[in-house]
């Protein structure tokens, strides 16, 4: 079974770390924000959010130059077109909802501005974008939407994974994992 290169394995597993603590930390942030609570957990669940957001964002520059210097692995000679066009497509999908996602958020805390992540660590702005509050709640309503649509998306994700390494067995999540490569029911 051919595997992912090394680096793109580590990068995605990396971004879904991170996706793993934007999706709770995001909730739980505007939930405090939406019931008036702007108090020390607030804000570091806001810079928690931000810093880990824009690492996405260069963790998706590194991923789309690790896919560019390396093939994918070949699919299972068995494993259906339409499958593999599915699978393609969802991948696409998350490619570019993890780039929009993070900047539109960047955008949003430019426009704010709300660059602060840490005391004495900003994000740099986001060139371009103006300091306007109607902008920047735009820009987080769509930020947020896109946000929940990736969510769902991970979730579907995430059950098909498991069903290839549990059911199917056929080998595909490991093309993805660090163990041994390989079908899984060997």
């Amino acid at each position: 079974m051919n595997r992912y290169a090394l680096s793109r394995r580590v990068v995605h597993w990396a971004i879904a770390v991170c996706v793993i603590v934007l999706v709770p930390v995001g909730l739980w942030m505007v939930a405090r924000g939406q019931a008036n609570l702007w108090d020390q957990l607030t804000n570091t669940l806001y810079g928690i959010h931000k810093a880990t957001g824009f690492s996405v964002l260069l963790l998706m520059a590194l991923r789309i130059a690790f896919k560019l210097r390396s093939a994918d692995p070949a699919w299972p000679a068995d494993f259906p077109r339409a499958r593999r066009i599915a699978a393609k497509s969802l991948h696409h999908t998350f490619y570019l909802l993890l780039v929009l996602v993070p900047l539109l958020g960047w955008a949003g805390v430019t426009a704010f501005p709300a660059l602060i992540v840490l005391p004495g660590f900003d994000l740099p702005p986001m060139p371009f974008v103006p300091v306007d509050e109607a902008l920047a709640l735009r820009l987080f309503q769509i930020h947020g939407a896109l946000a929940v649509l990736l969510a769902a998306l991970v979730l579907g994700h995430v059950g098909a994974a498991l069903h290839h390494l549990l059911i199917a067995r056929d080998g595909l999540f490991q093309r993805i994992w660090f163990g041994r490569a390989g079908h899984s029911g060997h």
